[in-house]
């Protein structure tokens, strides 16, 4: 049975490279979001890095509804966040919102939706606690396609 796949995958694959041969397949510069050739090895764009200093940016606003919050300031020095070390707890873990003062981590992350919902702990339960798993900061780059995305309200 192997064999028979192997040989209508290579059939399939000989169809599809003589119509392209031919001039009725798709031509390569179509075939992606780049719009350059598949045979090309282009650079992607040099991302560049956020260098701000916690406080210095304003909060970022959301794209859709329920998206995490993004960084707005650099995160790198932070990082890599360990069982023993999280310094994005170490430095949100206040009581309330201050202006010019860290944002408070919100009260959802100290309840663990899988075991005891009705339960809140006085710390970010497992789920949350490697923050940029959901956390990030924005790019720099411009998105290959406009987003059209709207919030249904």
């Amino acid at each position: 049975m192997k064999r028979n796949s192997g040989m209508t995958l290579v059939l399939l694959v000989l169809s599809a490279a003589s119509l392209a041969a031919m001039g009725n397949g798709t031509p390569d510069r179509e075939l992606s979001l780049s719009k350059t050739s598949v045979f090309e090895v282009t650079q992607p764009p040099i991302e560049k890095r956020n260098v701000s200093e916690p406080g210095e940016g304003a909060t970022l606003p959301a794209d859709f509804p329920e998206q995490p919050v993004l960084v707005p300031h650099a995160i790198v020095d932070w990082l890599p966040i360990t069982l023993t070390e999280n310094q994005c707890i170490d430095c949100h873990a206040v009581e309330e919102k201050v202006e010019g003062e860290p944002t408070p981590i919100p009260r959802s992350h100290f309840i663990d939706l899988r075991n005891t919902p009705d339960t809140v702990s006085d710390k970010v339960v497992g789920a949350r606690y490697n923050c940029v798993s959901c956390h990030a900061a924005p790019g720099s780059n411009e998105p290959l396609v406009d987003n059209e995305f709207v919030p249904s309200r």
